[in-house]
Protein backbone atom coordinates (compact mmCIF):
# COMPACT_ATOMS: atom_id res chain seq x y z
CA UNK A 1 0.00 0.00 0.00
CA UNK A 2 2.53 2.27 0.52
CA UNK A 3 4.15 2.88 -2.96
CA UNK A 4 0.80 2.96 -4.31
CA UNK A 5 -0.62 5.61 -1.97
CA UNK A 6 2.91 7.84 -2.10
CA UNK A 7 2.06 8.44 -6.11
CA UNK A 8 -0.33 11.79 -6.44
CA UNK A 9 -3.73 11.22 -7.84
CA UNK A 10 -3.36 14.22 -10.02
CA UNK A 11 -0.28 12.30 -11.65
CA UNK A 12 -2.28 10.10 -13.32
CA UNK A 13 -4.41 11.55 -15.28
CA UNK A 14 -1.61 14.36 -16.19
CA UNK A 15 1.16 11.23 -17.57
CA UNK A 16 -2.43 10.25 -19.42
CA UNK A 17 -3.32 13.48 -20.82
CA UNK A 18 -0.11 13.29 -23.57
CA UNK A 19 -0.31 9.60 -24.10
CA UNK A 20 -4.26 10.67 -25.31
CA UNK A 21 -3.51 12.94 -27.49
CA UNK A 22 0.25 11.58 -29.26
CA UNK A 23 -1.40 8.01 -29.19
CA UNK A 24 -4.24 6.40 -31.63
CA UNK A 25 -7.49 6.77 -30.58
CA UNK A 26 -8.07 3.97 -29.17
CA UNK A 27 -5.14 3.21 -27.49
CA UNK A 28 -5.27 6.93 -25.93
CA UNK A 29 -8.56 6.68 -24.76
CA UNK A 30 -8.28 3.17 -23.20
CA UNK A 31 -5.35 5.16 -21.46
CA UNK A 32 -7.41 7.41 -20.12
CA UNK A 33 -10.01 5.21 -19.41
CA UNK A 34 -7.41 3.47 -16.87
CA UNK A 35 -6.48 6.36 -15.75
CA UNK A 36 -9.57 8.22 -14.24
CA UNK A 37 -10.10 4.34 -12.54
CA UNK A 38 -6.77 4.42 -11.13
CA UNK A 39 -7.83 7.76 -9.32
CA UNK A 40 -11.16 6.58 -8.29
CA UNK A 41 -9.66 3.60 -6.54
CA UNK A 42 -6.90 5.85 -4.90
CA UNK A 43 -9.38 8.27 -3.56
CA UNK A 44 -11.14 4.92 -2.29
CA UNK A 45 -7.78 3.12 -0.86
CA UNK A 46 -5.77 5.42 0.37
CA UNK A 47 -6.51 6.03 4.08
CA UNK A 48 -7.41 9.35 5.48
CA UNK A 49 -4.85 11.30 7.44
CA UNK A 50 -2.54 10.82 4.55
CA UNK A 51 -0.16 13.49 3.58
CA UNK A 52 3.07 14.53 2.75
CA UNK A 53 4.98 17.14 3.43
CA UNK A 54 7.22 19.08 1.56
CA UNK A 55 8.76 23.03 0.84
CA UNK A 56 7.22 25.26 -2.15
CA UNK A 57 9.24 28.09 -3.81
CA UNK A 58 10.38 28.03 0.27
CA UNK A 59 7.75 27.77 2.33
CA UNK A 60 6.18 24.60 4.05
CA UNK A 61 3.61 23.05 2.11
CA UNK A 62 1.81 19.60 1.78
CA UNK A 63 1.24 18.57 -1.88
CA UNK A 64 -0.80 15.66 -1.25
CA UNK A 65 -3.03 15.42 1.68
CA UNK A 66 -6.44 13.13 2.35
CA UNK A 67 -9.14 13.94 4.37
CA UNK A 68 -13.06 13.73 4.36
CA UNK A 69 -13.40 16.57 2.05
CA UNK A 70 -11.02 15.75 -0.60
CA UNK A 71 -11.70 11.86 -0.84
CA UNK A 72 -15.39 13.12 -1.51
CA UNK A 73 -14.41 15.14 -4.97
CA UNK A 74 -11.63 12.70 -5.73
CA UNK A 75 -14.24 9.72 -5.90
CA UNK A 76 -16.78 11.26 -7.82
CA UNK A 77 -13.96 13.06 -10.62
CA UNK A 78 -12.16 9.65 -11.08
CA UNK A 79 -15.11 8.19 -12.00
CA UNK A 80 -16.67 10.43 -14.03
CA UNK A 81 -13.30 11.02 -16.12
CA UNK A 82 -13.05 7.46 -16.86
CA UNK A 83 -16.70 7.86 -18.03
CA UNK A 84 -16.11 10.78 -20.12
CA UNK A 85 -13.34 9.85 -22.07
CA UNK A 86 -15.36 6.78 -23.69
CA UNK A 87 -18.31 9.30 -24.05
CA UNK A 88 -15.35 11.51 -26.11
CA UNK A 89 -14.80 8.15 -27.67
CA UNK A 90 -17.96 7.70 -29.00
CA UNK A 91 -18.99 11.53 -29.96
CA UNK A 92 -15.87 11.34 -32.14
CA UNK A 93 -14.18 13.91 -29.90
CA UNK A 94 -10.95 15.17 -31.55
CA UNK A 95 -7.96 13.52 -29.28
CA UNK A 96 -7.00 16.80 -28.42
CA UNK A 97 -10.26 17.84 -26.72
CA UNK A 98 -9.65 14.50 -24.43
CA UNK A 99 -6.12 15.26 -23.62
CA UNK A 100 -6.96 18.60 -22.42
CA UNK A 101 -10.16 16.91 -20.35
CA UNK A 102 -7.74 14.69 -19.06
CA UNK A 103 -5.12 17.60 -18.26
CA UNK A 104 -7.67 19.99 -16.35
CA UNK A 105 -9.02 17.42 -14.30
CA UNK A 106 -5.59 16.21 -13.45
CA UNK A 107 -5.05 19.95 -11.91
CA UNK A 108 -8.25 19.86 -10.47
CA UNK A 109 -7.34 16.90 -8.33
CA UNK A 110 -4.58 18.89 -7.46
CA UNK A 111 -5.96 21.56 -6.49
CA UNK A 112 -8.32 18.99 -4.42
CA UNK A 113 -5.64 17.29 -2.44
CA UNK A 114 -3.45 19.88 -1.80
CA UNK A 115 -2.88 20.48 1.67
CA UNK A 116 -1.93 24.18 2.04
CA UNK A 117 -3.32 26.93 0.50
CA UNK A 118 0.09 27.55 -1.58
CA UNK A 119 -0.21 24.58 -3.51
CA UNK A 120 -3.93 25.17 -3.96
CA UNK A 121 -3.41 28.63 -5.47
CA UNK A 122 -0.80 26.99 -8.06
CA UNK A 123 -3.09 24.49 -9.31
CA UNK A 124 -5.73 27.04 -8.76
CA UNK A 125 -4.05 29.13 -11.53
CA UNK A 126 -3.78 25.99 -13.75
CA UNK A 127 -7.24 25.09 -14.00
CA UNK A 128 -7.89 28.58 -15.79
CA UNK A 129 -5.70 27.62 -18.11
CA UNK A 130 -6.19 24.12 -18.72
CA UNK A 131 -10.40 25.35 -19.05
CA UNK A 132 -9.45 28.01 -21.56
CA UNK A 133 -7.77 25.50 -23.48
CA UNK A 134 -10.64 23.44 -23.08
CA UNK A 135 -12.98 25.87 -24.38
CA UNK A 136 -10.62 27.28 -27.05
CA UNK A 137 -10.07 23.78 -28.88
CA UNK A 138 -13.65 24.33 -30.49
CA UNK A 139 -12.89 26.55 -32.05
CA UNK A 140 -15.10 29.55 -33.97
CA UNK A 141 -17.26 31.11 -31.74
CA UNK A 142 -15.52 29.46 -28.33
CA UNK A 143 -12.66 31.19 -29.13
CA UNK A 144 -14.07 34.48 -27.93
CA UNK A 145 -15.87 32.81 -24.67
CA UNK A 146 -12.64 31.10 -24.24
CA UNK A 147 -10.56 34.52 -23.84
CA UNK A 148 -13.57 35.49 -21.70
CA UNK A 149 -13.38 32.39 -19.34
CA UNK A 150 -9.70 33.71 -18.81
CA UNK A 151 -9.97 37.09 -18.10
CA UNK A 152 -12.94 36.10 -15.25
CA UNK A 153 -10.85 33.35 -13.90
CA UNK A 154 -7.75 35.34 -13.83
CA UNK A 155 -9.50 38.05 -12.18
CA UNK A 156 -11.05 35.69 -9.25
CA UNK A 157 -7.32 33.98 -9.22
CA UNK A 158 -6.15 37.66 -8.24
CA UNK A 159 -8.99 37.99 -5.64
CA UNK A 160 -8.03 34.68 -4.04
CA UNK A 161 -4.15 35.16 -3.72
CA UNK A 162 -4.73 38.61 -2.13
CA UNK A 163 -6.78 36.67 0.35
CA UNK A 164 -4.38 33.87 1.23
CA UNK A 165 -1.60 35.99 1.24
CA UNK A 166 -2.88 38.15 4.09
CA UNK A 167 -3.96 34.97 5.66
CA UNK A 168 -0.26 34.01 5.60
CA UNK A 169 0.36 37.59 7.05
CA UNK A 170 -1.60 37.01 10.40
CA UNK A 171 -1.11 33.09 10.90
CA UNK A 172 2.27 32.91 9.57
CA UNK A 173 1.55 29.75 7.39
CA UNK A 174 -0.20 28.12 4.46
CA UNK A 175 -0.61 25.14 5.69
CA UNK A 176 -4.64 23.91 6.36
CA UNK A 177 -5.09 23.73 10.23
CA UNK A 178 -9.05 22.94 9.57
CA UNK A 179 -9.72 26.63 10.44
CA UNK A 180 -10.51 28.55 7.20
CA UNK A 181 -9.69 31.97 6.58
CA UNK A 182 -8.81 34.56 8.85
CA UNK A 183 -11.85 36.67 9.46
CA UNK A 184 -11.87 40.48 7.75
CA UNK A 185 -10.46 41.16 4.94
CA UNK A 186 -8.55 38.07 4.19
CA UNK A 187 -11.96 36.15 3.94
CA UNK A 188 -13.94 38.92 2.21
CA UNK A 189 -11.36 38.40 -0.55
CA UNK A 190 -11.29 34.51 -0.60
CA UNK A 191 -14.66 34.37 -1.08
CA UNK A 192 -14.87 36.03 -3.71
CA UNK A 193 -12.33 34.48 -5.39
CA UNK A 194 -13.64 30.73 -4.86
CA UNK A 195 -17.17 32.14 -5.38
CA UNK A 196 -16.55 33.55 -8.86
CA UNK A 197 -15.68 29.70 -9.61
CA UNK A 198 -18.58 28.23 -7.60
CA UNK A 199 -20.95 31.11 -9.43
CA UNK A 200 -22.19 33.24 -7.27
CA UNK A 201 -25.25 35.17 -8.33
CA UNK A 202 -23.02 38.27 -10.10
CA UNK A 203 -19.77 36.34 -10.65
CA UNK A 204 -21.94 33.52 -12.92
CA UNK A 205 -21.67 35.02 -16.39
CA UNK A 206 -18.59 32.59 -17.65
CA UNK A 207 -20.94 29.43 -17.22
CA UNK A 208 -23.30 30.09 -19.39
CA UNK A 209 -21.23 32.14 -21.78
CA UNK A 210 -18.63 29.26 -22.08
CA UNK A 211 -20.23 26.07 -21.27
CA UNK A 212 -22.74 25.96 -24.43
CA UNK A 213 -19.74 26.92 -27.19
CA UNK A 214 -17.88 23.70 -26.32
CA UNK A 215 -17.46 20.20 -27.59
CA UNK A 216 -20.38 18.30 -26.03
CA UNK A 217 -17.24 16.18 -24.28
CA UNK A 218 -15.36 19.01 -23.12
CA UNK A 219 -19.04 20.20 -21.18
CA UNK A 220 -19.61 17.49 -19.25
CA UNK A 221 -15.89 18.25 -17.95
CA UNK A 222 -16.17 21.21 -17.15
CA UNK A 223 -19.81 20.68 -15.82
CA UNK A 224 -18.46 18.46 -13.35
CA UNK A 225 -14.96 20.11 -12.08
CA UNK A 226 -14.79 23.81 -12.05
CA UNK A 227 -17.82 24.94 -9.53
CA UNK A 228 -17.29 21.22 -7.26
CA UNK A 229 -13.66 21.99 -6.88
CA UNK A 230 -15.02 26.09 -5.93
CA UNK A 231 -17.39 24.22 -3.69
CA UNK A 232 -14.83 21.86 -2.48
CA UNK A 233 -12.83 25.15 -1.87
CA UNK A 234 -14.78 27.37 -0.08
CA UNK A 235 -15.60 24.25 2.25
CA UNK A 236 -12.20 24.56 3.25
CA UNK A 237 -12.07 27.76 3.73
CA UNK A 238 -15.13 28.25 5.81
CA UNK A 239 -15.71 25.60 7.42
CA UNK A 240 -17.48 26.62 9.88
CA UNK A 241 -20.52 28.62 7.66
CA UNK A 242 -21.45 32.00 7.39
CA UNK A 243 -24.75 33.44 7.00
CA UNK A 244 -24.14 35.01 3.88
CA UNK A 245 -22.92 32.34 2.13
CA UNK A 246 -25.93 30.36 3.22
CA UNK A 247 -27.80 33.30 1.75
CA UNK A 248 -26.23 32.87 -1.27
CA UNK A 249 -26.73 29.59 -1.68
CA UNK A 250 -30.55 30.01 -1.65
CA UNK A 251 -30.61 33.19 -4.11
CA UNK A 252 -28.60 30.73 -6.61
CA UNK A 253 -31.08 27.88 -6.26
CA UNK A 254 -34.40 30.43 -7.18
CA UNK A 255 -32.64 32.54 -10.08
CA UNK A 256 -30.84 29.64 -11.17
CA UNK A 257 -33.81 27.40 -11.78
CA UNK A 258 -35.51 30.41 -12.98
CA UNK A 259 -33.42 30.65 -15.55
CA UNK A 260 -33.44 27.49 -16.30
CA UNK A 261 -37.11 27.48 -16.96
CA UNK A 262 -37.06 30.36 -19.42
CA UNK A 263 -34.13 28.39 -21.73
CA UNK A 264 -35.18 26.16 -24.73
CA UNK A 265 -31.38 25.68 -25.82
CA UNK A 266 -30.20 22.57 -24.26
CA UNK A 267 -26.83 23.03 -23.05
CA UNK A 268 -27.79 26.49 -21.86
CA UNK A 269 -30.61 25.40 -19.80
CA UNK A 270 -28.41 22.54 -18.04
CA UNK A 271 -25.89 25.39 -17.35
CA UNK A 272 -28.54 27.94 -15.49
CA UNK A 273 -29.20 23.92 -13.38
CA UNK A 274 -25.54 24.36 -12.42
CA UNK A 275 -26.08 27.30 -10.74
CA UNK A 276 -29.26 26.04 -9.20
CA UNK A 277 -27.65 23.14 -7.85
CA UNK A 278 -24.55 24.13 -6.97
CA UNK A 279 -26.76 26.28 -4.73
CA UNK A 280 -27.78 23.75 -2.40
CA UNK A 281 -24.07 22.70 -2.13
CA UNK A 282 -23.00 26.27 -1.20
CA UNK A 283 -26.45 26.64 1.18
CA UNK A 284 -25.02 23.48 3.03
CA UNK A 285 -21.85 24.95 3.39
CA UNK A 286 -23.42 28.28 4.49
CA UNK A 287 -25.41 26.48 7.53
CA UNK A 288 -21.94 25.19 9.17
CA UNK A 289 -23.34 22.21 11.09
CA UNK A 290 -22.15 18.68 10.49
CA UNK A 291 -24.94 17.66 8.71
CA UNK A 292 -25.10 20.82 6.04
CA UNK A 293 -21.41 20.20 5.59
CA UNK A 294 -21.84 16.72 5.13
CA UNK A 295 -25.63 17.57 3.13
CA UNK A 296 -23.28 19.94 0.56
CA UNK A 297 -20.92 17.31 -0.23
CA UNK A 298 -22.97 14.49 -0.72
CA UNK A 299 -25.42 16.54 -2.95
CA UNK A 300 -21.60 17.48 -4.79
CA UNK A 301 -20.75 13.94 -5.60
CA UNK A 302 -24.54 13.28 -6.55
CA UNK A 303 -24.67 16.56 -8.55
CA UNK A 304 -21.80 15.52 -10.67
CA UNK A 305 -23.39 11.83 -11.66
CA UNK A 306 -26.36 13.43 -12.94
CA UNK A 307 -25.72 16.56 -14.43
CA UNK A 308 -22.90 14.63 -16.09
CA UNK A 309 -25.69 12.18 -17.61
CA UNK A 310 -27.97 15.22 -18.22
CA UNK A 311 -24.65 16.81 -20.46
CA UNK A 312 -24.40 13.52 -22.19
CA UNK A 313 -27.96 13.45 -23.35
CA UNK A 314 -27.64 16.97 -24.13
CA UNK A 315 -24.63 16.35 -26.23
CA UNK A 316 -26.31 13.08 -28.19
CA UNK A 317 -29.86 14.93 -28.82
CA UNK A 318 -27.17 17.79 -30.79
CA UNK A 319 -25.40 14.99 -32.43
CA UNK A 320 -28.57 13.28 -33.63
CA UNK A 321 -30.62 16.26 -34.37
CA UNK A 322 -27.93 19.31 -35.25
CA UNK A 323 -29.72 21.15 -33.40
CA UNK A 324 -29.76 22.54 -29.07
CA UNK A 325 -33.22 23.86 -29.33
CA UNK A 326 -35.91 21.80 -27.81
CA UNK A 327 -38.78 23.38 -29.53
CA UNK A 328 -37.04 21.37 -32.57
CA UNK A 329 -37.32 18.20 -31.25
CA UNK A 330 -40.07 15.80 -29.84
CA UNK A 331 -40.70 12.07 -30.59
CA UNK A 332 -37.30 11.09 -29.49
CA UNK A 333 -38.16 8.41 -26.28
CA UNK A 334 -40.18 6.22 -28.91
CA UNK A 335 -36.95 6.03 -31.64
CA UNK A 336 -34.33 5.97 -28.91
CA UNK A 337 -35.74 4.73 -26.08
CA UNK A 338 -32.34 4.01 -24.22
CA UNK A 339 -31.25 7.95 -24.73
CA UNK A 340 -34.54 8.35 -22.95
CA UNK A 341 -34.57 5.91 -20.10
CA UNK A 342 -31.28 7.56 -18.96
CA UNK A 343 -32.45 11.01 -19.28
CA UNK A 344 -35.49 10.13 -17.03
CA UNK A 345 -32.88 8.41 -14.26
CA UNK A 346 -30.89 11.71 -14.05
CA UNK A 347 -34.55 14.03 -14.44
CA UNK A 348 -35.59 11.83 -11.49
CA UNK A 349 -32.16 12.58 -9.70
CA UNK A 350 -32.37 16.16 -10.08
CA UNK A 351 -35.60 16.49 -9.12
CA UNK A 352 -34.90 14.74 -5.83
CA UNK A 353 -37.68 11.56 -6.41
CA UNK A 354 -36.82 9.05 -3.59
CA UNK A 355 -34.93 6.17 -4.98
CA UNK A 356 -32.55 8.25 -6.60
CA UNK A 357 -29.53 9.78 -5.24
CA UNK A 358 -30.05 13.41 -5.27
CA UNK A 359 -33.39 12.37 -2.83
CA UNK A 360 -30.91 11.80 -0.04
CA UNK A 361 -28.80 14.84 -0.39
CA UNK A 362 -31.02 17.34 -1.18
CA UNK A 363 -32.94 15.51 2.31
CA UNK A 364 -29.98 16.54 4.03
CA UNK A 365 -29.11 19.98 2.90
CA UNK A 366 -32.85 21.36 3.42
CA UNK A 367 -33.31 19.27 6.83
CA UNK A 368 -29.72 21.33 8.27
CA UNK A 369 -31.67 24.45 6.94
CA UNK A 370 -34.53 23.37 9.06
CA UNK A 371 -32.26 22.56 12.00
CA UNK A 372 -30.34 25.50 11.59
CA UNK A 373 -33.59 27.75 12.27
CA UNK A 374 -33.37 29.06 8.70
CA UNK A 375 -36.88 29.21 7.38
CA UNK A 376 -36.25 31.59 4.43
CA UNK A 377 -33.10 29.44 3.48
CA UNK A 378 -35.52 26.71 3.62
CA UNK A 379 -37.87 27.89 1.65
CA UNK A 380 -35.83 28.62 -1.49
CA UNK A 381 -34.40 25.21 -1.52
CA UNK A 382 -38.12 23.75 -1.45
CA UNK A 383 -39.41 26.28 -3.99
CA UNK A 384 -36.25 25.56 -6.28
CA UNK A 385 -37.16 21.52 -6.15
CA UNK A 386 -40.47 22.41 -7.63
CA UNK A 387 -38.69 24.89 -10.29
CA UNK A 388 -36.53 21.77 -10.98
CA UNK A 389 -38.94 19.61 -11.62
CA UNK A 390 -41.12 22.52 -13.67
CA UNK A 391 -37.99 22.74 -16.19
CA UNK A 392 -37.28 18.75 -16.96
CA UNK A 393 -40.80 18.61 -17.10
CA UNK A 394 -39.75 21.02 -20.07
CA UNK A 395 -36.91 19.42 -21.54
CA UNK A 396 -38.19 16.00 -21.20
CA UNK A 397 -41.70 16.88 -23.28
CA UNK A 398 -39.82 18.83 -26.05
CA UNK A 399 -37.43 16.03 -26.57
CA UNK A 400 -38.63 12.84 -26.38
CA UNK A 401 -43.07 12.73 -26.24
CA UNK A 402 -45.56 14.72 -28.60
CA UNK A 403 -44.75 15.04 -32.47
CA UNK A 404 -41.35 15.89 -33.93
CA UNK A 405 -40.92 19.80 -33.99
CA UNK A 406 -38.00 20.23 -36.02
CA UNK A 407 -37.54 20.43 -39.82
CA UNK A 408 -36.43 17.13 -40.82
CA UNK A 409 -38.72 13.64 -40.49
CA UNK A 410 -35.76 11.54 -40.57
CA UNK A 411 -35.71 8.57 -38.13
CA UNK A 412 -33.16 9.23 -34.99
CA UNK A 413 -30.70 6.17 -35.11
CA UNK A 414 -30.78 4.42 -31.45
CA UNK A 415 -27.73 4.44 -29.35
CA UNK A 416 -24.74 2.68 -30.24
CA UNK A 417 -23.25 0.30 -27.68
CA UNK A 418 -20.16 2.46 -27.07
CA UNK A 419 -22.45 5.65 -26.59
CA UNK A 420 -24.87 3.98 -23.92
CA UNK A 421 -22.09 2.61 -21.68
CA UNK A 422 -21.27 5.51 -20.31
CA UNK A 423 -24.93 7.01 -19.99
CA UNK A 424 -25.93 3.55 -18.04
CA UNK A 425 -23.27 3.56 -16.21
CA UNK A 426 -23.98 6.89 -14.37
CA UNK A 427 -27.69 5.99 -14.21
CA UNK A 428 -26.89 2.93 -12.67
CA UNK A 429 -24.49 4.96 -9.68
CA UNK A 430 -27.25 7.77 -9.75
CA UNK A 431 -29.76 4.41 -8.38
CA UNK A 432 -27.32 2.49 -6.62
CA UNK A 433 -26.71 5.82 -4.05
CA UNK A 434 -30.48 6.47 -4.11
CA UNK A 435 -31.50 2.78 -3.08
CA UNK A 436 -28.18 2.56 -1.15
CA UNK A 437 -27.52 5.71 1.11
CA UNK A 438 -24.51 3.91 2.51
CA UNK A 439 -22.67 3.74 -0.53
CA UNK A 440 -22.82 7.40 -0.82
CA UNK A 441 -21.89 8.21 3.43
CA UNK A 442 -19.32 6.05 3.52
CA UNK A 443 -16.75 8.72 1.58
CA UNK A 444 -18.42 11.83 2.93
CA UNK A 445 -17.29 14.13 5.67
CA UNK A 446 -18.81 13.35 9.48
CA UNK A 447 -22.36 14.39 10.05
CA UNK A 448 -23.99 11.86 7.91
CA UNK A 449 -24.87 10.04 11.31
CA UNK A 450 -27.78 12.78 11.59
CA UNK A 451 -29.16 12.23 8.09
CA UNK A 452 -32.65 11.17 7.42
CA UNK A 453 -32.98 9.74 4.52
CA UNK A 454 -36.23 7.16 4.57
CA UNK A 455 -38.42 8.71 7.35
CA UNK A 456 -41.91 9.50 6.41
CA UNK A 457 -41.57 12.92 6.07
CA UNK A 458 -39.17 13.18 3.50
CA UNK A 459 -41.28 10.97 0.87
CA UNK A 460 -44.28 13.43 1.57
CA UNK A 461 -42.06 16.53 1.20
CA UNK A 462 -40.75 15.10 -2.27
CA UNK A 463 -43.90 13.97 -3.23
CA UNK A 464 -45.37 17.16 -2.44
CA UNK A 465 -42.69 19.00 -4.70
CA UNK A 466 -43.47 16.63 -7.22
CA UNK A 467 -46.80 17.05 -7.94
CA UNK A 468 -46.39 20.58 -7.39
CA UNK A 469 -43.58 21.22 -10.08
CA UNK A 470 -46.14 19.00 -12.87
CA UNK A 471 -48.56 21.07 -11.64
CA UNK A 472 -47.00 24.45 -12.53
CA UNK A 473 -45.49 22.68 -15.52
CA UNK A 474 -49.60 22.30 -16.95
CA UNK A 475 -50.21 25.65 -16.18
CA UNK A 476 -47.27 27.28 -17.62
CA UNK A 477 -46.57 24.76 -20.61
CA UNK A 478 -48.48 27.19 -22.75
CA UNK A 479 -46.80 30.52 -22.26
CA UNK A 480 -43.79 29.08 -21.68
CA UNK A 481 -44.23 27.93 -25.19
CA UNK A 482 -43.59 31.50 -26.22
CA UNK A 483 -40.62 32.26 -24.52
CA UNK A 484 -37.46 31.88 -25.99
CA UNK A 485 -34.89 32.46 -23.57
CA UNK A 486 -34.05 35.83 -21.08
CA UNK A 487 -31.19 38.04 -20.86
CA UNK A 488 -28.50 38.00 -18.37
CA UNK A 489 -25.81 39.73 -16.96
CA UNK A 490 -23.71 38.72 -19.68
CA UNK A 491 -25.76 41.24 -22.24
CA UNK A 492 -24.41 43.96 -19.65
CA UNK A 493 -20.71 42.67 -18.89
CA UNK A 494 -19.75 41.64 -22.07
CA UNK A 495 -20.31 44.38 -24.20
CA UNK A 496 -18.93 46.55 -21.21
CA UNK A 497 -15.87 44.86 -21.40
CA UNK A 498 -15.46 45.25 -25.15
CA UNK A 499 -16.35 48.80 -24.61
CA UNK A 500 -13.59 48.85 -22.23
CA UNK A 501 -10.89 46.75 -23.95
CA UNK A 502 -11.51 49.57 -27.13
CA UNK A 503 -11.00 52.38 -24.88
CA UNK A 504 -7.85 50.99 -23.14
CA UNK A 505 -6.26 50.34 -26.63
CA UNK A 506 -7.12 53.69 -28.27
CA UNK A 507 -5.72 55.43 -25.29
CA UNK A 508 -2.90 53.50 -25.46
CA UNK A 509 -2.40 54.49 -28.72
CA UNK A 510 -3.11 57.84 -27.93
CA UNK A 511 -0.16 57.80 -25.48
CA UNK A 512 2.02 56.29 -27.85
CA UNK A 513 1.57 59.00 -30.50
CA UNK A 514 1.48 61.51 -27.51
CA UNK A 515 5.17 60.42 -26.24
CA UNK A 516 6.09 59.73 -30.05
CA UNK A 517 5.52 63.51 -30.84
CA UNK A 518 7.42 64.86 -27.82
CA UNK A 519 10.50 62.28 -28.85
CA UNK A 520 10.61 64.07 -32.34
CA UNK A 521 10.54 67.48 -30.65
CA UNK A 522 13.00 67.26 -27.93
CA UNK A 523 15.42 65.51 -30.66
CA UNK A 524 14.57 68.28 -33.05
CA UNK A 525 15.41 70.85 -30.11
CA UNK A 526 18.64 69.24 -29.97
CA UNK A 527 19.65 69.01 -33.01
CA UNK A 528 19.33 72.87 -33.03
CA UNK A 529 21.24 73.12 -30.27
CA UNK A 530 23.95 71.09 -30.94
CA UNK A 531 23.84 73.19 -34.06
CA UNK A 532 24.03 76.15 -32.57
CA UNK A 533 26.66 75.18 -29.93
CA UNK A 534 29.23 73.45 -31.72
CA UNK A 535 28.98 75.05 -35.61
CA UNK A 536 31.86 72.58 -36.89
CA UNK A 537 30.31 69.66 -36.32
CA UNK A 538 28.03 67.41 -33.97
CA UNK A 539 29.02 65.65 -30.32
CA UNK A 540 30.36 62.19 -30.59
CA UNK A 541 27.74 59.83 -29.34
CA UNK A 542 30.01 58.22 -27.17
CA UNK A 543 31.54 61.08 -25.59
CA UNK A 544 28.25 62.02 -24.71
CA UNK A 545 27.25 58.92 -23.20
CA UNK A 546 30.36 58.69 -21.02
CA UNK A 547 29.77 61.93 -19.76
CA UNK A 548 26.65 61.31 -19.01
CA UNK A 549 27.34 58.05 -16.95
CA UNK A 550 29.63 59.72 -15.25
CA UNK A 551 27.15 62.52 -14.41
CA UNK A 552 24.64 60.08 -13.30
CA UNK A 553 27.06 58.10 -10.88
CA UNK A 554 28.66 61.53 -9.50
CA UNK A 555 24.54 62.08 -8.25
CA UNK A 556 23.86 58.51 -6.73
CA UNK A 557 27.81 59.33 -5.27
CA UNK A 558 26.17 62.24 -3.76
CA UNK A 559 23.13 60.91 -2.60
CA UNK A 560 24.67 57.93 -1.04
CA UNK A 561 27.60 59.99 0.88
CA UNK A 562 25.02 62.27 2.49
CA UNK A 563 26.38 65.61 0.36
Amino acid sequence: MSWWAALPPAGFLLAAAPVAGASSRRVGHAVGVVAGLLVFGWSLAVPAGRHFPTTLFGFDAVVVAVGPLSRTVGVVLGFIAAVNVVYAYATDAPRSTTAYALAYTGVCLGAVFAGDWLTLVVFWELMAVGATLLVWNRGSDAIRAGFRYAVYHEVGGVFLIAGVLLHYLRVGSFVFTGQGFSPGLPAVLAAIGIGLNVGFLGLHPWLVDSYPRSHVAATVVLCGCTTKVGVYALARAFPGGHVAIAAMGGAMVLVGVTMAVLQVEVRRLLTYHIVSQVGYMVAGVGVGSALGRAGGMAHLLNNVLYKSLLFMVGGLLLVRTGSENLKKMGGLARETPVLFATYAVAALAIAGVPGFNGFVSKGMVIDSADAGGLELLWWALVVGGVGTVVSFAKFGYYAFLGERHGDSADEIPSLAPVEAVPLVAVSVACVALGLFPDLLFAVLPPGTEEAKVFVSSQFTKAGAVLVAGLAVFALLKRPLSKVTGAPDLDSVYHPAGRAALDFAAEATIRVATALDSVASSVNTAGDRWQTATFPEGRLDPIGVGVLLVVLTLAVVLAVLLGV
